[in-house]
């Protein structure tokens, strides 16, 4: 079982990958963590990972998926040794590059994507949702003040640092990062949707609705039951 989340930044994909990882025994796969830890571990391709986003730089399709790919190699094993059913991914692909080179890597492997499953929230929502992050400037907690807010306005909970909002958690480049997903997002949609992959969910609903949403999708799509 292979499960592409997609939706724009603040639509909840994150959460639900948290959630459901556990619940149906899937390996999370988002880009950012892998290149954390390929920069931790200190082999070539975190190296080149490393000077990349220290220029400030996209780190490209290419780099991204030999990443992806050693990854998924590692839960190909896991999951032939009866240890995982599969991999969640959340916020790749992010290109019709990608998408491609996903299949292609699923296959060598003899595997495929199940579904994926676009989380949908009217962009001036995530808009409002999103200006309401504030990260806390020693630690790094994040806290949104409507659905997540600190114990002490303007305090971070876990360290006691001041909570700021980001400049790009401002509405004018929220707006901008949202045009720019849904500009990158349709080529995928349509890519996944001619194989009639794609299935979509209301966002914009408590936690608990949305993931009861998408395991009705997964139990459709597996004919197994999910355990809740």
């Amino acid at each position: 079982m292979n499960i592409i989340l997609m939706g724009a930044q603040g639509s909840g994909k994150g959460t639900q990958a948290r959630v459901l990882g556990p619940e149906l025994n899937l390996v999370k796969v988002a880009t950012g963590d892998l290149f954390r830890a390929a920069i931790a571990a200190g082999n070539e391709l975190g190296q080149k990972v490393e000077a990349i986003l220290a220029r400030g730089d996209l780190v490209p399709d290419e780099l991204t998926n030999a990443i992806v790919r050693e990854r998924l190699a590692e839960i190909a094993r896991a999951k032939a040794a009866g240890e995982v059913e599969g991999a969640l991914f959340d916020g790749f692909p992010r290109t019709a590059a990608q998408a491609e080179a996903l299949d292609q890597i699923l296959a060598d492997h003899d595997d495929r994507v199940t579904v994926v499953i676009e989380l949908q929230v009217d962009p001036e929502k995530l808009v409002d949702r999103l200006s309401k992050r504030r990260v806390c400037a020693n630690c790094g907690a994040v806290y949104n003040l409507e659905a997540d807010p600190p114990a002490v306005a303007g305090v971070c909970d876990r360290c006691g640092g001041a909570l700021v909002q980001r400049d790009d958690d401002k509405p004018e480049p929220i707006r901008r990062r949202l045009a720019l997903y849904a500009e990158q997002t349709a080529p995928l949609l349509t890519y996944y949707g001619q194989r009639g992959l794609v299935e979509q969910v209301d966002g914009d609903r408590p936690i608990a609705d949305v993931t009861a949403a998408i395991e009705v999708i997964v139990e459709k799509r597996t004919q197994t039951k999910v355990t809740r």
